[in-house]
């Protein structure tokens, strides 16, 4: 059962790695054969269906975007994943960190620390089009100063 189900995990991995380069065999397909029936004598209707299979190739694999992480994202991202920071006192968390970008005081005597978390790059498969998102990084502390939790958010 696990072999059944491993196998179709891999098998959508690879799926959704070449869905550009699927869509772009589909179109293919439908361009040559556009070409080759018998079924569309005009051949204005035929270049018509090429020039808009082209068209909808050109749209929708230029939307697909490739992700840039830079290293501090991800040096954030798996503190925050495996919970390393759990239990650590403030001045550890500075040892490991640095100074925070902002400190916050809280109620109760709690306290929070947030730092930059790196940025993730996005950029269409043609490079006419990018976007930036931009991670902060929080850490919670509890009343005797131990780290309670920490989490990563997208700044809007």
């Amino acid at each position: 059962m696990n072999f059944i189900i491993s196998s179709a995990f891999v098998f959508l991995l690879v799926l959704i790695t070449y869905i550009p380069y699927m869509i772009f065999m589909a179109i293919f397909a439908v361009i040559i054969w556009a070409i080759v029936t018998k079924k569309i004598a005009s051949k204005g209707l035929k270049i018509l269906i090429i020039m808009v299979a082209l068209l909808y190739g050109v749209v929708i694999i230029g939307s697909f975007k490739t992700e840039k992480v830079d290293d501090s994202y991800i040096e954030m991202k798996e503190m925050d994943d495996n919970g390393s920071l759990i239990g650590l006192s403030s001045e550890e968390v500075i040892e490991i960190l640095g100074e925070p970008e902002y400190k916050y005081d809280g109620k109760k005597g709690l306290k929070y620390y947030q730092y930059y978390a790196g940025k993730i790059y996005k950029e269409s498969y043609w490079g006419y089009s990018y976007s930036t998102d931009y991670y902060d990084f929080y850490i919670d502390f509890d009343e005797n100063d131990k780290v309670n939790n920490t989490s990563m958010k997208l700044i809007p």
